[in-house]
């Protein structure tokens, strides 16, 4: 764990100072009463926010270390449901919806706030966090809490969130999926690095899912370069699918200066010469973030994995990084450059790795303009067609064209809400276009297509007896 630097230490420790000579917290001593208390954190809460906000965008490896610094009676409790919340969400969770390690900061929270003077009043913000939380722990990391609670009264209240319908795994996933949606907008996720080879396997999820969230959103990543490149070189580590993939991420989305350029462009091409398993790593790491779709691998990821590529080293990473080098300088549409495409599919199996990896990168070219494209340019549509058609014809693959059917569904339905006038020319351009293109392509059946332009007749409201 990182630990919390002086300068947010000292800001909490002003914080609360402010909250123990304020007029809020003296009122709520004399009265106990929940309504002073939501006053205290009407008025100090937000604060308390900001700097959170702020180490998790700077120093998200912190985050921890600060909620450990808020389990201190002068913060009253505040902001604790929602740290407990963040540490909750935080853990990785294995197929059946349960944690793959126990969560001993979840378990110091909770113990915390059943401990807590203001426990009554805490409680009543906590509950769905910890039937959440108790329905991911096993059962025996349960019951060594409840050993720790001394109070009878709490510990009974903590024994009826450990609800039997969350045993289930379609209940329990679909209580986390619910409750991870409450905290969408806050960006929470802290990680550890690891030190050796083993300890990389048993995190790398949420590790993964840690660093996929600071690339997707932008972030200021410049605080976990040291330990995420450390990883990158440790050489007890290299050779794994998950340093493979860290790797991948690093090269593919992560600006770099002279420093990391140097060294994990040795590190990729030392890897692609030594590492037999290399290859098929890699592309599995390519399919898996294609699947994802965010952070998109786009031309900039391709540009900047390709500027450390020793090009004098030649494996099936070079041969597709080549062609997708012709695609990017020329374009898609390119004649010449369909051609380069179909002699790469051509010399691998149809349902290969490889193969999968260049349809992918076609079909990021496809949707950024489908899922781009107005309705008032719906004449692009009917004209990339032909491009779309031909790609369809080169790779032969059933998955690919699904895609191009979703896509372009997508885009009709957008079409049909703006054209509503059935005789308008608008509507039915659209409707003979569709119409011809889903019949040669195979994509619906006539009587299917036909569907997608009738007008969904509402039921007349059943009359009320007399």
């Amino acid at each position: 764990m990182a630990e919390l630097n002086e300068a947010y230490k000292e800001h909490l420790g002003k914080i609360a100072e402010a909250i123990q000579g304020s007029e809020q917290f003296a009122t709520f001593i004399d009265t106990e009463e929940e309504e002073d208390y939501k006053a205290l954190q009407e008025y100090f809460e937000p604060a308390i926010e900001e700097l959170y906000n702020a180490v998790a965008e700077a120093e998200p490896l912190q985050l921890r270390a600060l909620e450990e610094q808020l389990l201190n009676d002068d913060f009253a409790g505040l902001y604790l449901p929602k740290a407990l919340g963040f540490t909750i969400l935080r853990g990785q969770l294995d197929a059946n919806y349960k944690y793959v390690q126990s969560q001993d900061h979840f378990r110091n929270i909770l113990l915390f706030i059943c401990n807590s003077p203001n426990f009554d009043i805490l409680k009543n913000r906590i509950g769905q966090s910890i039937q959440v939380g108790f329905s991911l722990s096993s059962d025996i990391w349960i019951t060594n809490i409840l050993k720790d609670i001394q109070n009878k009264r709490v510990k009974w209240w903590l024994q009826n969130q450990k609800l039997s319908e969350l045993r289930d795994i379609l209940n329990r996933k679909s209580s986390y999926l619910r409750y991870k949606r409450q905290f969408k907008s806050y960006n929470y996720l802290s990680t550890e690095f690891p030190g050796n080879a083993p300890e990389l396997k048993i995190i790398f999820g949420s590790l993964k899912d840690f660093l996929m969230y600071r690339i997707s959103n932008n972030l200021n990543n410049a605080s976990i370069y040291p330990p995420y490149g450390s990883v990158l070189v440790d050489e007890k580590m290299k050779g794994t699918a998950e340093h493979t993939y860290l790797l991948g991420l690093f090269l593919n989305f992560m600006e770099l200066n002279k420093e990391y350029e140097k060294a994990l462009g040795d590190v990729l091409n030392d890897e692609r010469k030594n590492n037999p398993n290399f290859n098929s790593q890699y592309f599995d790491f390519l399919l898996n973030m294609h699947e994802n779709k965010v952070p998109a691998l786009n031309m900039d990821a391709d540009r900047r994995f390709m500027e450390l590529l020793d090009i004098d080293i030649e494996d099936e990473i070079k041969a597709l990084y080549d062609t997708l080098k012709v695609v990017h300088n020329k374009g898609y549409i390119n004649e010449e450059v369909m051609a380069v495409v179909k002699r790469y599919h051509e010399s691998h199996e149809g349902l290969s790795e490889n193969n999968e990896a260049i349809r992918q990168s076609i079909l990021v070219y496809i949707r950024v303009l489908m899922e781009n494209l107005e309705e008032t340019d719906y004449s692009t549509w009917f004209d990339m067609h032909k491009v779309f058609a031909s790609y369809m014809k080169i790779f032969g693959n059933e998955q690919f064209n699904q895609s191009i059917k979703e896509l372009y569904l997508k885009y009709l339905r957008r079409l049909l809400k703006k054209y509503t006038d059935k005789r308008g020319g608008d509507y039915q351009g659209v409707k003979k276009f569709t119409t011809a293109t889903f019949k040669e392509c195979n994509f619906m059946k006539e009587k299917d297509i036909k569907e997608l332009f009738k007008t969904k007749r509402k039921k007349k409201p059943t009359p009320s007896r007399p």
